[in-house]
């Protein structure tokens, strides 16, 4: 047998579904994680190469490229690409591309290529709950066994969380797990096992999150999971939650205890809080850098911010002009590469690839939501409507926490996609039932 012939007799007789389904589980699974990336890469690497023969053995992928989310996707892709060519980084900025545009893309367009429906994504869901949960019970071990070494002072264990393995950064992967999670366990119905799973992995994540002593977190996912509760209709549990929520709330707030008077949370009280928020200093400047390209960003990725302040000169011009944002961005270690961030998705979008691009992640996002009504209002009721009616919670919970941070890219864009391709697969699976009850 000649050997082109041997090896297109091996890719046709592979089963790439299978093998495909693997290396997205594996990738998905490790995202939560803040170390392990041999085994992101691996999994990313054998995704990539198990898609391409996919596509050489079926000649071709089934993409309805009418699809308004495809195209407003295109559009966000095509743009990011031509904007960070013609930005004036474009080594770095493609460099940022490759690390979080096109991986999203890859686990978007697996997703929806390979799922048919809600019921074969239910174990990408269950893989999910999983990992976080894996994350979240590590992160309640490490704080448990600082506490002990540092006497019970939870003030000194916050200076110590950014280094840790396992809970460095964990409140704000909890903003978009938790919800996903309440999310999945309303469209849940005989699965005793994954509702427990679900469940303690909600009540300890959000016990979690109130160590980690993050202001932002703690009232976003409550107040998330209390939609999520209520677009569910679970209305007895949605009192239940918030008479508890309230409970805790008081607690904290008129507690006398060291331990809970010197938080972060004591300080949601107090006006000064949020009127003079270094955020609103930083956004000052960040608009200062924008003016400059306000339509085409300065390519994709906001890690090279530091060094575009740097060629713009812009620490003389603030330090004569605006002593509060030279101060405050005038630091050590301010100008490294990758130390400063918007910390405002909006605000990072535009820097990034400019206001053309943030119309793009808007039309994007506006024809997810326009699918998820039109899913809900077919008559009929069942797990995946359930699924995506609640899934509104995620996206507030990804709106809300975006206001003073910026997450499209790495882990959290990455499951953003993922969360996007399945809403897309949920919808998808039900406008085919309506025409082929049309046409029956």
């Amino acid at each position: 047998m000649p050997l082109k012939n041997y090896y297109q007799n091996i890719i046709s007789n592979l089963n790439t579904s299978k093998f495909l389904r693997f290396f997205l589980y594996i990738l998905i699974f490790f995202q939560p994680f803040n170390r392990f990336n041999s085994f992101r890469g691996i999994a990313f690497y054998g995704l990539l190469l198990l898609f391409i023969l996919k596509i050489f053995k079926d000649k071709a992928i089934h993409i309805d490229f009418r699809d308004k989310t495809i195209v407003a996707l295109s559009l966000l892709v095509g743009w990011s690409i031509l904007a960070s060519i013609l930005g004036p980084y474009p080594l770095d900025s493609l460099d940022a591309l490759r690390k979080n545009l096109f991986v999203q893309m890859l686990i978007f367009l697996v997703i929806i290529t390979e799922f048919k429906g809600y019921n074969e994504l239910r174990t990408l869901f269950r893989i999910v709950a999983v990992s976080f949960a894996i994350v979240m019970l590590a992160s309640i071990a490490e704080n448990f066994l600082d506490l002990i070494n540092l006497n019970m002072d939870i003030n000194a264990l916050q200076s110590k969380r950014t280094h840790k393995m396992f809970i460095a950064g964990y409140a704000s992967n909890a903003s978009f797990y938790l919800p996903f999670i309440a999310v999945w366990l309303t469209s849940l119905k005989k699965v005793p096992w994954e509702k427990w799973l679900g469940l303690i992995t909600i009540l300890l994540g959000l016990l979690t999150v109130f160590v980690y002593n993050s202001r932002v977190a703690i009232f976003i996912i409550p107040s998330t999971i209390l939609l999520i509760l209520f677009l569910s209709k679970k209305y007895k549990l949605l009192i239940t939650a918030v008479i508890i929520f309230t409970f805790c709330a008081s607690i904290v707030f008129l507690s006398k205890s060291d331990m809970l008077s010197q938080s972060k949370y004591q300080s949601l009280s107090d006006l000064e809080t949020f009127s003079k928020n270094e955020r609103w200093v930083l956004w000052e400047g960040t608009l200062h850098i924008i003016k400059e390209r306000p339509l085409t960003g300065y390519g994709y990725g906001w890690k090279k911010m530091a060094y575009v302040i740097d060629d713009l000169k812009l620490m003389e011009y603030w330090r004569k002009n605006f002593p509060d944002i030279y101060n405050f961005m005038f630091k050590p270690n301010k100008d490294r590469y990758g130390s400063i961030n918007p910390h405002n998705l909006p605000l990072q979008i535009v820097f990034e690839i400019g206001l053309i691009g943030l119309f793009s992640f808007l039309w994007l996002w506006t024809t997810v939501i326009l699918k998820i009504l039109k899913t809900v209002s077919v008559k009929g009721q069942s797990d995946g409507k359930t699924f995506a009616l609640c899934s509104l919670g995620v996206i507030v919970s990804y709106a809300l926490i975006n206001i003073l941070n910026g997450y499209w890219q790495e882990a959290y864009g990455n499951m953003i996609f993922m969360f996007i391709a399945s809403i897309f697969v949920i919808h998808r699976q039900y406008v085919q039932r309506i025409e082929n009850e049309r046409y029956s």
